[in-house]
């Protein structure tokens, strides 16, 4: 998708998109928690969402959430945010959380979304709006390659994505850049925080915004950006593929399914392509929340070959998968597990 403001001097009207987006999407939500950390991104979505006819009949509440790694300045940000909610007459709650000294991107993003899903959780809300762009996107499928993530990994972000008891998470502007977000503020008189740790580059995302992509761009393709993107629809489409073999397979292969244990059917599983067996026990780690990113390819090719025709493997997180006949019993110990 190019950018309009990019092709012209009229500014993208996000507040058009995002009710476009809404219309389409179908949501069948009364109450939205919409996330907002004061940068442009997230007060653009906010700003749009809350204008008049974007999202009819539904309340928005906003969320903000200080990760307490920036002192005085986070908490300028969380009085600055309270205060916009306050003038577009939302609800508002601001939530601290304890990183316990680990500032990695994946445990701020973890701890990020844990909060918003409690404070969604508390004011009713069926969804959680947030602010990715396609930049944000780009950045994504970008680090996800380079990590070996995998076909899942490099279709990058969805536009809906459940999180669970019945609790979605929207992201309506992932097809709108940051310069039309930014663009569209201008041109209604509505400013954003500005956060000094988005350009350190101690942090992997911020290395790939601020360099990566720049010297992708400056010596290998000025048009990466586009590149990256097209990937990621491709493989977005190739994932729904393998997803809906998955769900049409997923009865005769899941045996039992508890909190700690699933037994699988090795017959069935045996009628399946390798790759497809990999796929539904990812689906399996998904469902039962195991951790995911411990594992690495080496893992899901041992496990799916330990499933077809092995007899035992031991995996991060406490779990084991054991075959035994025609079962495979794979359980996480609490002793390990937690």
């Amino acid at each position: 998708m190019n950018s309009q403001s990019s092709q012209n001097d009229t500014p993208w009207d996000v507040a058009t998109h995002v009710a476009t987006w809404w219309k389409k999407a179908s949501c069948k939500v009364t109450t939205v928690l919409v996330g907002v950390s004061g940068g442009a991104d997230s007060v653009g979505l906010l700003r749009a969402a809350a204008s008049e006819g974007v999202i009819p009949d539904v309340k928005l509440v906003v969320g903000h959430v200080d990760h307490g790694i920036r002192g005085a300045e986070s908490t300028a940000d969380s009085e600055w945010v309270g205060k916009l909610a306050g003038q577009l007459g939302l609800d508002y709650e601001a939530i601290s959380v304890d990183l316990s000294g680990d500032h990695s991107e994946a445990s701020a993003r973890e701890s990020r979304y844990a909060a918003l899903i409690d404070v969604a959780g508390r004011h009713g809300c069926g969804a959680i709006m947030v602010a990715h762009t396609r930049d944000d996107q780009v950045e994504t499928v970008l680090h996800n390659l380079l990590r070996g993530t995998g076909l899942k990994g490099v279709a990058g972000m969805s536009e809906r994505q459940s999180l669970g008891n019945g609790l979605e998470l929207l992201r309506p502007i992932l097809e709108l850049s940051r310069a039309d977000v930014e663009n569209w503020l201008r041109s209604v008189g509505q400013t954003w925080r500005d956060d000094h740790t988005n350009t350190e580059t101690r942090w992997t995302r911020n290395r790939i915004r601020h360099e990566l992509l720049p010297t992708l761009e400056r010596e290998y393709n000025p048009q990466v950006r586009e590149a990256l993107l097209r990937m990621s629809r491709l493989s977005s489409e190739a994932v729904g593929i393998v997803g809906k073999v998955v769900e049409e397979n997923w009865s005769r292969c899941i045996l039992e399914q508890s909190a700690s244990v699933v037994r699988l059917c090795v017959d069935s599983l045996e009628r399946l392509q390798e790759p497809m067996v990999r796929a539904l026990l990812m689906e399996v780690w998904t469902q039962q929340g195991w951790p995911r990113q411990a594992m690495s390819y080496s893992h899901w090719f041992n496990l799916a070959r330990t499933v077809i025709g092995g007899t035992a493997l031991d995996l991060p997180g406490g779990v084991t998968a054991r075959r035994n006949g025609g079962v495979v019993r794979i359980e996480q110990t609490k002793a390990n597990g937690e």
